[in-house]
């Protein structure tokens, strides 16, 4: 018994055996196997299955309340979802590395309160957005480094991080809310640009810098070779210390952008602010289909699971359903992404699975007894 070789040609006068009749356009179109087709099906629903979810919920809040889709409310949404988008884009490249961030909300208040603390001591608006901004990327790096390089794990120190930045804040304003900043401040989170909130627009840029570094650069697929495999990406050359704690950083400066977002909006640098924003952005980007394990996922299903959060929220207010329950809906959305999530890694588990046996069946009719 010995296997046949596939590569070797037939002899002289003999039909070669080893590529399929017809045309050599139609053995070029080889058509896809069962097993990569169950693969495709589990990657467009992983990548589309919330939109088709968005638009459904649409449909339903336009047909109970005429208000829903106005451009005024759109636009309300769209601010809503803001900050939380901003944040989001490098909450997902950490996931799809097999990383996460838990500390986003209390690095907003932190950056936040920096920024009011400088005003208050006299310096100007522009030296205290570069402290606060310093302030993020620096507290994301740090965590980045401490995670990436010396092996502690992300949750515990992220973890740490939501409690330890809070507290930060809360000892260094003394729980004093600093308001009063200027006109042009205030343009950041307030002003518009054709009738269109400006924190709109810094998150479609956001979002768009996050599609060139997820889809054109290496970025996306270095990230995504650490999260299904961080030795075998080592091996091949990949930074895998580096480039997490890279996007830590980016993380944290991403909050920082968030906070004076927020501190523009109230006109305050309070306490308040980024109060549960960690599980909102964790929503938004588990709802999108980035596996929680890393090694999968879309930026365009993190942008639908994030409009599906802010027209839920934006629905529910106008059907009068209360803050409460609103926060109930939220938590079942959460438990519904955690849900999809497990669903997708069994279906891919199995579609390998079956990929597996097909392969060992091909293998099996390619053996041929000599005698």
């Amino acid at each position: 018994m010995r296997r046949m070789d596939v590569n070797r040609r037939s002899s002289p006068g003999q039909p070669d055996r080893t590529e399929p009749p017809g045309p050599p356009d139609a053995r070029r179109r080889r058509s896809a196997t069962p097993a990569e087709q169950r693969r495709r099906v589990v990657t467009w629903a992983q990548q589309n299955g919330v939109l088709f979810a968005l638009l459904a919920m649409c449909a339903y809040f336009a047909s109970q309340s005429d208000r829903f889709l106005t451009r005024g409310n759109i636009n309300i949404i769209l601010l809503q979802v803001a900050v939380t988008g901003i944040i989001a884009v490098p909450a997902a490249m950490l996931i799809l590395a097999g990383y996460v961030d838990l500390s986003v909300g209390s690095v907003m208040v932190l950056s936040a309160i920096a920024f009011g603390q400088v005003i208050e001591g006299g310096g100007s608006e522009l030296v205290a957005v570069i402290v606060a901004l310093a302030v993020g990327a620096t507290w994301g790096l740090t965590s980045g480094f401490f995670i990436s390089y010396l092996g502690f794990s992300p949750i515990v120190v992220t973890l740490g991080g939501l409690a330890a930045a809070r507290g930060i804040a809360q000892v260094w304003s003394e729980a004093i809310t600093v308001s009063g900043f200027s006109d042009t401040f205030g343009e950041l989170g307030i002003g518009r640009w054709f009738d269109t909130p400006i924190p709109i627009f810094l998150t479609g840029g956001v979002f768009l810098l996050g599609f060139y570094a997820w889809n054109q650069s290496t970025t996306g697929r270095h990230l995504a070779a650490i999260g299904s495999d961080e030795v075998a990406a080592r091996a091949v050359g990949i930074r895998t210390k580096r480039m997490p704690m890279i996007v830590y950083g980016l993380s944290g400066l991403a909050a920082a952008i968030g906070g004076l977002i927020v501190t523009s909006q109230l006109d305050g640098a309070s306490m308040s602010i980024g109060q549960g924003e960690e599980l909102t952005v964790l929503t938004a980007v588990l709802l999108g289909g980035v596996s929680f394990k890393g090694g999968r996922g879309s930026l365009m299903g993190v942008l639908s699971g994030l409009l599906f959060l802010g027209a839920l929220r934006n629905g529910l207010i106008l059907l009068g359903v209360g803050t409460f329950w609103q926060q109930v809906a939220i938590g079942a959305a959460l438990f519904f992404a955690a849900a999809l999530d497990v669903l997708y890694q069994r279906l891919e588990r199995l579609a390998l699975e079956k990929a597996v046996d097909d392969d060992e069946s091909t293998d099996l009719t390619g053996v041929t007894d000599d005698d």
